[in-house]
């Protein structure tokens, strides 16, 4: 098993996550279904999975969420729940969130990441609808900055922390360390302003070259190592990219194992 005893040891609060675009090739095949891969994941060691909405529907009808729920219970791993949807549409919270917790619920998920959306003037009445939400399932909820303009701008994203924090919610932050890049927005500048709002690491490395694309770690422009000291030393990271066979997952899980316990042991020395 990659992550072995010493690394729960040395660094018991930091949980791997792995999400499953890394497996983007055999989904968009359809060759396997997101079920399929709780019992992979589980056997590279890592603590949790992330599942995306994405793949679980089939002409638009849900497929596989049930027996993805099954295999968290079966293989005890902790699930994430990405969806791809706006959190606000024109200032209001979508009327689709509670479908997306019931989903989540079916998942077993922790957690269900949205993209921001079109918040506008965020009332406290809005705040209440996902706070309720939140308590009522018991699953957290958090905000990502996405590659697109209208939720990646460095500046939007800290207003927005700011106001979740000013109005009380526990709502977090799913920070994605590659995401930046797609703004021409500094990763680490990002971190050092944002990282304290971070409940969520979206691990990635993107390379310029040919366009923007992801890459694997240590062969892009991103200084995630970096980026991931600004944020809190507690938050699961999640491995976000598409990773071609079980080798080169397990050496890209060993790259971030390696830099927690260094870090852990120069907190400690």
């Amino acid at each position: 098993m990659l992550i072995d005893t010493r690394r729960r040891e040395v660094h018991p609060m930091r949980d791997l996550f792995i999400n499953t675009l890394v497996y983007k090739k055999q989904l968009d095949a359809r060759v396997i279904r997101q079920s399929d891969l709780f019992s992979e994941v589980r056997k590279l060691g890592a603590a949790g999975i992330e599942v995306r909405r994405e793949y679980f529907y089939e002409n638009g009808k849900p497929i596989d969420l049930e027996a993805s729920g099954n295999q968290a219970l079966k293989t005890g791993l902790k699930v994430f729940y990405s969806v791809p949807e706006k959190l606000f549409v024109r200032g209001q919270v979508t009327r689709k969130l509670e479908q997306f917790f019931k989903e989540g619920e079916i998942l077993k998920a922790r957690n269900i990441k949205l993209n921001v959306g079109e918040p506008n003037e965020i009332d406290d009445d809005e705040i209440q609808k996902i706070q309720g939400l939140m308590d009522l399932y018991h699953i957290h909820l958090t905000v990502e900055n996405d590659q697109t303009r209208e939720n990646g701008r460095l500046v939007f994203i800290s207003e927005v922390l700011s106001t979740f924090r000013n109005l009380g919610t526990s709502a977090g932050f799913t920070f994605d360390v590659g995401n930046w890049l797609w703004q021409g927005e500094d990763p680490l500048r990002a971190a050092q302003k944002t990282g304290n709002y971070a409940t969520v690491f979206h691990l990635k490395d993107v390379s310029p070259v040919g366009g923007l694309h992801t890459v694997l770690l240590d062969q892009g422009d991103v200084d995630w190592k970096s980026a991931l000291a600004a944020c809190s030393k507690e938050i699961p990271i999640v491995i976000e990219y598409p990773i071609n066979g079980r080798i080169t997952i397990e050496g890209e899980l060993r790259k971030v194992k390696n830099v927690l316990i260094k870090t852990w042991e120069g907190v400690k020395s």
